[in-house]
């Protein structure tokens, strides 16, 4: 489970989503230094996110506790769903010019955070580990508040990778992207199936 739960949670934060892009895209733009601002919005509000997941999720079980098999078969289907974008995906194309007119403060500190609160991708991503990877497995408060942090952690340091690699990562995922994407494609499969193993 702790391979799975791992695997998943890398692998998602990884995947091109909106913290990545507009990192990447600040960063392109402006440089590391300039978009550092931005960044720590982007930080700040995915752990409020990750947070508010845990809690919720943990409500959620707790007041209808018998969810738990139906929130793992969901969560399942998601990283299917997630596996067969990713595999069947093409290369990422940023028109950086469409970026640069709607949007003047590359270096917004609640641009970055704002975006949090309504990024599809994160609530998810918080909401599938805590359900199919955490609460299964532990109850403390102390434990789920640890993988909030944790998972917090993964998923900031993806954007940050996203953000100081800039345009070679882009780059580079472009030119190898089949490849890439197969690879990710398969371990998130195989996440979904340890789901019930």
């Amino acid at each position: 489970m702790w391979f799975s739960f791992f695997i998943y949670s890398v692998l998602t934060a990884l995947l091109p989503g909106p913290n990545n892009i507009l990192a990447l895209n600040s960063s392109m733009k402006s440089g590391y230094q300039k978009s550092k601002t931005l960044l720590l919005g982007i930080y700040s509000g995915f752990t409020m996110v990750m947070v508010l997941s845990a809690f919720f999720t943990g409500f959620l079980l707790n007041t209808y506790g018998f969810l738990l098999n139906y929130l793992k078969y969901i969560g399942a289907a998601y990283l299917i769903y997630l596996a067969w974008s990713v595999i069947s995906g093409k290369p990422i194309e940023i028109d950086i010019e469409k970026e640069e007119q709607s949007s003047h403060s590359t270096g917004d500190f609640w641009k970055g955070f704002l975006l949090q609160l309504v990024n599809v991708k994160i609530i998810i991503y918080g909401i599938t580990a805590f359900s199919s990877f955490v609460f299964p497995q532990y109850k403390e408060l102390w434990i789920i508040l640890i993988f909030a942090f944790s998972l917090s952690f993964i998923g900031n340091s993806a954007t940050w990778i996203w953000a100081v690699a800039g345009q070679k990562l882009h780059h580079f995922l472009n030119r190898h992207y089949k490849v890439v994407n197969i690879i990710m494609g398969i371990l998130l499969l195989y996440c979904a199936v340890s789901l019930f193993l």
